[in-house]
């Protein structure tokens, strides 16, 4: 997958580039973060910092297992959809793809310390496993740009300069997810602080393809069909700590840290040239005045191991408890992409440094509230995340980034959810939706022509069952 620029001498001097995910767009792909976790957690937009109380708030600061104060495990079934609105040169499509999954489950147990005159009043050890990513997608781009495969191969007077169609199809499946272990102590009555070690495993398929149908306006012709693949698995850890502090009764405030993970990959696909003056990916083009085709081998693989290492995390939160009638809380995280680094850095430097130029620090902040009629809660939540490219200079193009496939914009969302405590269990209901405009460009070498554009949909629906042990 490491690309080595070749020049096909009967096609035009800069050669296509295979648009799919390269290293720099799977680093940007894996730092991101759409959690699901509970519905309660996902009612509230995540806000849980300075609130804890909640086994997904585990793995937003570690220290909110020690707010529990019965043993309760949880499990969380979910239903996700993704829309994705492609407009290439005012040609426009509807794409949607939906998922049923195991959004969260997890427990944890309390051990109270009866003892008196004991600073250390409780100690809590949890264990939770949530989705983080869901790749699942499935989109398509159709318009009429500029011509790409211009140069005849055999009679240089010939120039396909008339497009008939240009097409791109995109595929993607897998998800990534996280088993956070936590342990979390309660001092005193009012300072909470907890650390964790986390765990983490991607999966990640691409298959896309594209072709360009053109002539000279003469009778000749071409038809160039282009397609790439791409498998990367493997696992990663990271570690949180955490406190949260109840400066008042009613006043909580929270600041948590999360560390990279650190990921190794292991990559199969056929993205690499077999021999000189092949392509990237699989190729067959066919030129009506020189058959047969010309192609190369549809079965070709190759396999390669490599390390990731993704930005940190830290939270800031605070939150205010209206006794057992609600609570209104907001969390604020920064994140610093330009510490994504993948190794052994000697064969990355081009993608490290693409890094450290195209990307920078982003902020998220959410919000969250809950209301509390007796049995019932009400909740609310909204969110909004700044894109990694959006603190660059004003020259920056977010819309086309160079180097980067991806050119990801700003999201924002809400969500809502309703929970009925029946004593012994919960239930717990919510529904989320994010919004963003992001950038794809289909023909990253050709600067001339613009990036598709996508608007982009994620609805979850989620239910938590949750019992008090």
């Amino acid at each position: 997958m490491k690309q080595i620029l070749t020049i096909f001498s009967f096609f035009i001097i800069i050669v296509t580039n295979a648009q799919y995910l390269d290293y720099n767009d799977l680093g940007l792909l894996f730092s991101a973060e759409n959690n699901q976790g509970t519905a309660r957690t996902m009612a509230m937009k995540g806000s849980f910092g300075a609130l804890g109380g909640d086994l997904s708030a585990l793995a937003i600061n570690p220290a909110g297992g020690a707010i529990f104060t019965n043993s309760t495990a949880s499990f969380t079934l979910g239903y996700h959809q993704k829309e994705v609105l492609s407009d290439f040169y005012g040609n426009q499509f509807q794409n949607s793809q939906g998922d049923l999954n195991i959004s969260q489950a997890g427990g944890l147990l309390v051990f109270d310390n009866n003892y008196e005159n004991n600073s250390i009043q409780k100690v809590v050890i949890g264990i939770n496993y949530s989705i983080v990513n869901d790749f699942k997608n499935n989109w398509m781009a159709n318009g009429i740009a500029s011509p790409t495969w211009v140069k005849d191969p055999v009679d240089d007077l010939i120039n396909y300069s008339n497009v008939e169609i240009q097409e791109y199809k995109n595929y993607t499946t897998g998800k990534q997810s996280q088993l956070n272990f936590s342990i979390a102590a309660q001092y005193n009555d009012n300072l909470y602080i907890g650390a964790s070690l986390n765990t983490h495993d991607t999966n990640f398929v691409e298959e896309s393809t594209r072709q360009e149908i053109a002539n000279d306006g003469n009778g000749n012709s071409v038809d160039a069909f282009e397609s790439y693949w791409q498998e990367v698995q493997g696992s990663g850890f990271s570690m949180g700590i955490g406190f949260i502090f109840k400066a008042t009764q009613n006043f909580r405030l929270g600041l948590s840290y999360n560390s990279p993970v650190w990921y190794e990959l292991h990559e199969e696909s056929n993205l690499f040239e077999e021999y000189e003056n092949d392509l990237i990916g699989y190729y067959n083009l066919i030129y009506s005045n020189d058959p047969p085709p010309y192609e190369n081998n549809i079965n070709k693989v190759l396999v390669y191991d490599y390390k990731l290492r993704t930005p940190s995390k830290l939270t800031g939160s605070l939150a205010y408890v209206f006794d057992d009638k609600g609570l209104i809380s907001a969390d604020i995280t920064r994140k610093n992409y330009k510490g994504t680094t993948i190794s052994p850095e000697s064969q990355f430097d081009f993608e490290n440094e693409n890094f450290d130029s195209f990307l920078s620090e982003s902020y998220k902040l959410n919000l969250g509230a809950e209301w509390r009629l007796d049995e019932f809660s009400l909740r609310a939540g909204y969110s909004y995340e700044q894109s990694p490219f959006s603190n660059l200079s004003d020259t920056f193009d977010q819309e086309n980034p160079s180097n980067f496939t991806l050119g990801v914009g700003d999201s924002s969302g809400y969500s809502m959810g309703i929970g009925y405590d029946f004593g012994n269990f919960k239930i717990d209901i919510a529904y989320d939706q994010t919004q963003q405009t992001d950038f794809y460009d289909i023909y990253q070498k050709f600067d001339f022509i613009n990036s598709a554009e996508q608007e982009k949909r994620d609805d979850k629906v989620l239910a938590t069952l949750t019992l008090k042990l």
